[in-house]
């Protein structure tokens, strides 16, 4: 409204109090019209890219209490045989599959070149659900997703280096 009073101003007009009335009601009813924003991939139903970045920069800068509290798993699944990209029925079922799995845990997960990144809190029942989560991949669709491989990264507590190591699923991190 303040630039609509500086164009009347630049445009050495008096204030037309209709227009701006009727740009605020156009203005109202289209946002009501509007599509919620999303932050879902079409494809899978999982977070977007930009979604799960920003998720992981908020628990990485929330300070002493996050220290520890979560992790990043990175499943890693064969890409396609015979195209550039998995097929959108078999993104779906795989979205599904990841989301059923992953239900109540807390986590978040996005997926991106042929891998599920997940973002979840620390915890031996979740950590569970994960290894759940990459076999229920494998199986899908006779084993067009085997074999995954999975991995760990810890996130740095706030104003700690990052680690640079992953640790390996099945492998002892010493």
């Amino acid at each position: 409204m303040n630039d609509l009073r500086a164009l009347f101003v630049a445009a050495e007009q008096p204030v037309d109090i209709d227009a701006l009335q009727s740009l605020a009601e156009g203005w109202a009813e289209v946002a009501e019209a509007a599509a919620p924003v999303s932050c879902t991939d079409v494809y899978t139903g999982l977070v977007t890219h930009a979604h799960f970045q920003r998720r992981i920069h908020e628990v990485s800068t929330l300070g002493p209490e996050s220290t520890g509290s979560h992790a990043l798993a990175i499943i890693r699944l064969p890409g396609p045989r015979h195209s550039r990209g998995h097929c959108w029925t078999l993104l779906a079922r795989l979205g599904e599959a990841v989301k059923g799995q992953l239900h109540g845990t807390g986590s978040m997960a996005m997926y991106q070149n042929s891998a599920v990144h997940i973002l979840f809190p620390l915890g031996e029942r979740n950590l569970s659900r994960l290894l759940g989560c990459k076999a229920v991949l494998e199986a899908l669709e006779d084993g067009t997703l085997s074999p995954a491989r999975m991995m760990f990264y810890p996130l740095p507590a706030a104003g700690a280096p990052a680690s640079a190591t992953p640790i390996v699923a099945g492998q002892d991190p010493r």
